[in-house]
């Protein structure tokens, strides 16, 4: 019984660690993007690699980069984002004179790297407080990290391209770009 009760805990873990996302699959969703799954492997490898080095170097880290920071970095990084798709959505055609929107594209190799950076700042402190705490062993963090994170991306894309975008419709950037720098302050105030 050790084993489902160290099984349920590395969920939970995973789960709680990936609710942001959640609302990144659902902001890519809401603007009408499919999020590809090479992406969100390419974003959940950087998540299991912070994973990893929180589990490893979390004493080295929590000493040097508070709580507060890695959050205010991570916020940073999916508010830039945001304000980066915003901006393709709507600066950039005005400044070309193009009388129709762009299509939206799906987030490339770049995008999704910068993706799994701001939402792996997080990950670092779950590891390193799972591990530390003998609550769950590292293997167990790392994959239930790994797996909540791809199925939530997965998740909120789904319902994003689905029952959202249709509620949403032309609003659907702006609404993207909100959902992005909710998770954003979100990171940024651990709240």
């Amino acid at each position: 019984m050790d084993w489902l009760r160290t099984a349920v805990t590395a969920d939970l873990i995973g789960l709680a660690a990936n609710f942001d996302n959640w609302g990144v699959g659902l902001a890519y969703g809401v603007a009408g993007i499919r999020f590809p799954h090479r992406i969100n492997a390419l974003v959940n490898t950087v998540g299991l690699g912070s994973v990893l080095l929180g589990a490893y170097g979390g004493d080295l880290v929590s000493r040097r980069v508070p709580p507060a920071v890695a959050g205010l970095v991570a916020c940073g990084v999916l508010v830039s984002v945001a304000l980066l798709y915003l901006y393709q959505m709507y600066v950039r055609p005005r400044r070309a004179h193009r009388t129709a929107p762009p299509v939206s594209a799906p987030p490339g190799p770049r995008q999704g790297l910068l993706l799994g950076v701001g939402l792996s700042f997080t990950n670092v402190a779950n590891g390193f407080g799972a591990t530390v705490s003998a609550a769950v062993p590292l293997w167990g963090v790392a994959a239930a990290v790994t797996f909540w994170g791809y199925a939530m991306i997965w998740l909120g894309n789904r319902l994003g391209t689905g029952v959202a975008a249709r509620v949403v419709g032309a609003w659907s950037p702006a609404v993207a770009a909100a959902v992005l720098i909710g998770v954003g302050v979100h990171e940024a105030t651990g709240a």
